[in-house]
């Protein structure tokens, strides 16, 4: 069926940043067909687009779906207190339902706040797949393999959570159209470096992606520096772990060199700003990677370290802190900051068909009502850009389209009960805690 978005504000996020306005786009089936000035053509359904904005949807780099449980359960601690002592105790009596409910939540607090696509790391990797088909999003599902106790005790070893994991993405890879997968090795000081060698081959073997944690902190870096295999990075390179697609998750604490490594590897780096602030581990070198070349989408990480899963706040938060560890206000302009979002997201997590509204791509779109005072004035077409990063937010949020489905209307989601996916999850937090007694 081909559906005719006419008449609003065409915020393409291509690499000129081309706005049409007037525009259309047309939808046809899964993928765009046209996008741009009004369209002559045939169509079974047109929609008014008037006084409204459409764009990319926007693209989540990182989260943990499962973690909403666990929201505000660990603020005002480092990222080690977080783990040792409030999140692998109650994550050790997970059960699959906890882990559905979790990630149902995130799903639907995601696309009702436009994000249409979210890597997911996190354990259960069926429950993932289930809640991300439920709510009509597209998924990046990569299960973690974390052998670390007491997680380890639950999981097994880390090649049996290694068989799961591939057994997974054999089965389900291109599931509906909108499921994808890759393979989640938690972090090099989680999972020893020869491991992380094998895995890497096991990813390569079936043509899957990589998501792991690198350098969050500044212990971890000294940590694995001490072992006299260079940097992270490095070691990593001299383990063959970059031979294949990489999603490097935060990369605050790179060493010289690291970068050029993670451009001449296309490594895709996931900025994480708010749970970053939050942890105090410290800021991504983000307008030097981009800089350099390399990919950097926007994460938001899990419930538990951000508190939410709104990517508007991080998509704001990215330029304003590149601009005052530069002492400078040029660093990260919005449109590139808009594409980290969107379409440069879309290359940092091995998504080529993603993040821009053109012929051929996903038709993942999300509308935006323009009857806001945060849209206001409006002195040239990249004024748009500008409120887009800088004042509007969320709550114009208004239609959301996953693989050319409508899965959001006036704001709400269509796909599931949101009422009683609330009253789940806060049942099944409540019983985690319970059995966790933490």
């Amino acid at each position: 069926m081909k559906t005719l978005l006419s008449g609003g504000v065409v915020v393409t996020c291509d690499e000129s940043h081309t706005i049409y306005d007037p525009g259309d786009v047309l939808i046809d089936g899964d993928h765009i067909a046209w996008v741009g000035p009004p369209y002559e053509g045939q169509c079974d359904v047109r929609l008014s687009a008037a006084g409204t904005l459409l764009m990319p949807g926007l693209i989540n780099a990182h989260s943990h779906s499962g973690m909403s449980i666990m929201r505000s359960l660990a603020d005002d601690s480092d990222l080690r207190t977080f783990l040792d002592e409030r999140v692998w105790p109650r994550e050790a009596t997970l059960e699959p339902d906890d882990v559905y409910a979790g990630s149902v939540l995130s799903a639907i607090e995601m696309l009702k706040s436009g994000v249409t696509t979210y890597v997911d790391m996190y354990f259960f990797a069926e429950s993932l797949l289930r809640a991300a088909l439920d709510t009509g999003a597209r998924a990046l599902i990569t299960p973690t393999i974390l052998p670390v106790p007491p997680l380890g005790d639950v999981l097994g070893t880390w090649e049996q959570q290694l068989v799961r994991t591939l057994d997974f993405c054999e089965r389900w890879e291109g599931e509906a159209g909108r499921i994808h997968t890759g393979v989640a090795p938690h972090a090099p000081y989680t999972v020893p470096l020869p491991a992380l060698t094998d895995i890497a081959a096991e990813a390569r073997r079936i043509e899957r992606p990589l998501n792991i944690h690198l350098v969050e902190t500044a212990w971890e870096r000294e940590a694995f520096n001490a072992r006299g295999l260079g940097s992270t990075a490095v070691a990593l390179q001299n383990a063959g772990f970059f031979e294949g697609p990489v999603i490097a998750a935060h990369s605050i604490w790179l060493d010289a060199g690291d970068i050029t490594i993670y451009r001449d590897r296309n490594v895709g780096i996931a900025h994480c700003p708010q749970s970053n602030a939050k942890l105090g581990c410290g800021v991504a070198p983000v307008a030097a990677m981009l800089e350099r070349g390399v990919n950097v989408g926007l994460g938001t990480d899990g419930a538990a370290t951000n508190n939410n899963l709104d990517l508007w706040e991080d998509l704001r938060l990215a330029p304003l802190l590149a601009k005052v560890t530069a002492l400078d206000p040029k660093p990260l302009p919005a449109a590139q900051a808009l594409w980290m979002a969107t379409r440069l997201g879309a290359l940092a997590i091995h998504r080529p068909d993603l993040g821009v509204l053109a012929p051929g791509y996903r038709a993942d779109i999300i509308m935006l009502d323009l009857a806001d005072t945060t849209a206001v004035p409006i002195f040239e077409p990249q004024t748009y850009i500008s409120h887009l990063v800088y004042s509007m937010d969320r709550r114009l949020v208004d239609r959301v389209w996953v693989n050319g489905e409508l899965v959001v209307r006036g704001g709400e989601i269509l796909t599931v009960d949101e009422e009683a996916a609330l009253r789940e999850a806060q049942r099944v937090a409540m019983g985690l805690s319970q059995r966790a007694m933490v």
